[in-house]
């Protein structure tokens, strides 16, 4: 949510009542609590967080307050009445007591009003609190975790739902890769069939899911074109609004568990359109990782702090900036759980460039002409502590470098363990 400073009369019209007694009567002072006006000073800084109603409240009592002001300015003027040299012999009287009457009762209005305005604006202040709490938490989240059997049908269904409610009429599966620390390989039939047979189930008779005959890029493309893939029966779905599905186990070197990671990747503009991601706790023997020394390699808990709302401020940009992941961390769980919030929970548009060359460069003529769809990147890099990360950005056409936050990935919660100040 990006926090935009409202200019408002307001700021103008309270001017006078930071500056205004309760009461200017010692007596009536003697008898009542003074209330403390400093929140007012914050009255800039808060209505933006004010819902409708509440705006509507505070813009009446600062108009009530005004002409309270005016009244009390009007009686002292009564009570200052001298007489006439035209009429000397006016009875001011009458006059002076009117002035007085209404100095105490535009006190009292002013103090009634001033009283109001401290309770809503210190209501205001603790839902801004709130709020930004929620906004500071807003891409922590606690990975699920479940066997691979257990996980895929779970994932499928709800990638699938999302496609349809996108309007994917065509999905392509292509098989199941499987990324490590040596590269990124296709699974073995077991897997893939698997995986198959599960998307076939739920698709039913929505009749979505198609295996591309010899589907691969084209050995000229960059990646800019909208038509970089290259398959025998692309003439009869040449209509279709197509996503390709990537299907992932992400494998970090050692460990006992792998993410499973199910994309689905729009086929023209290669942005993410739908994305599901579990944690996998029985991978190894599926995998046949049965090396002495391995445990537990992906972390429960992610926390990501975007202390700027840097993300918000990219997300509400006309035109927008379409990013790709940059993984210089050497591990690709950073960058996997980092895409995966940012699409879940932002309004970043994000390319799959990373994994369509990872997984189909092979063919390209050249492989570092590739040019893509992207025109910024996010770059996750180690930090020198171990698990945390840094996410940078950069226009494309820039040589400047700008810091996004910070990914931390652990066992504990870091958000519980740091009392997430």
């Amino acid at each position: 949510m990006l926090r935009f400073k409202l200019k408002s009369c307001a700021h103008f019209l309270l001017t006078g009542i930071l500056l205004l007694p309760l009461s200017t009567s010692a007596k009536s002072s003697a008898h009542k609590e003074q209330v403390n006006l400093s929140i007012l000073k914050q009255e800039d800084a808060l209505v933006p967080y004010m819902t409708a109603a509440q705006r509507a409240d505070f813009y009446k009592l600062v108009t009530d307050i005004k002409s309270a002001e005016s009244d009390l300015r009007s009686g002292h003027n009564l009570v200052k009445t001298k007489p006439s040299k035209l009429d000397p012999g006016r009875d001011l009287k009458p006059t002076i007591e009117r002035g007085q009457q209404l100095i105490v009762q535009s006190e009292a209005a002013i103090e009634r009003y001033q009283v109001k305005l401290v309770q809503l604006l210190q209501g205001v202040n603790s839902q801004k609190s709130h709020q930004q709490m929620i906004d500071l938490a807003q891409y922590d989240y606690t990975l699920e975790t479940a066997g691979f059997n257990e996980a895929l049908p779970g994932l499928c269904r709800s990638l699938l739902e999302a496609c349809w409610e996108r309007g994917y009429e065509t999905l392509f599966f292509d098989g199941v890769f499987i990324q490590t620390g040596e590269g990124t390989q296709r699974a073995e039939a077991g897997i893939r069939n698997l995986a198959y047979d599960t998307l076939v189930e739920i698709d039913g008779s929505n009749f979505s899911i198609t295996v591309p005959i010899n589907f691969k890029l084209k050995p000229e493309t960059r990646g800019k074109d909208g038509d970089d893939f290259t398959y025998e029966n692309a003439a009869i779905f040449e209509q279709d609004q197509k996503a390709l599905l990537a299907i992932e186990l992400i494998a970090p070197t050692g460990s006992t568990t792998v993410l499973l990671s199910i994309r689905a990747i729009d086929l023209k503009t290669h942005t993410i359109a739908a994305h599901e991601l579990i944690k996998i706790n029985d991978l190894a023997t599926i995998l046949n990782l049965q090396a002495e020394g391995l445990e537990d390699g992906i972390a429960k808990h992610v926390q990501f702090r975007d202390p700027s709302q840097t993300i918000d401020v990219f997300a509400a940009l006309n035109p927008p900036y379409i990013f790709e992941l940059s993984d210089k961390a050497t591990t690709g769980e950073a960058a996997a759980l980092i895409t995966y919030t940012l699409v879940k929970q932002s309004g970043l548009k994000i390319v799959d460039s990373a994994f369509i060359k990872r997984s189909y460069g092979k063919v390209l003529e050249q492989f570092d002409a590739w040019v893509g769809q992207a025109n910024a990147s996010l770059t996750v890099e180690a930090a020198d502590a171990a698990g945390v990360y840094q996410v940078n950005a950069q226009a494309n056409d820039s040589d400047r470098t700008l810091s996004i936050g910070t990914l931390t990935l652990s066992h504990s919660n870091p958000a519980a363990l740091a009392g997430d100040q």
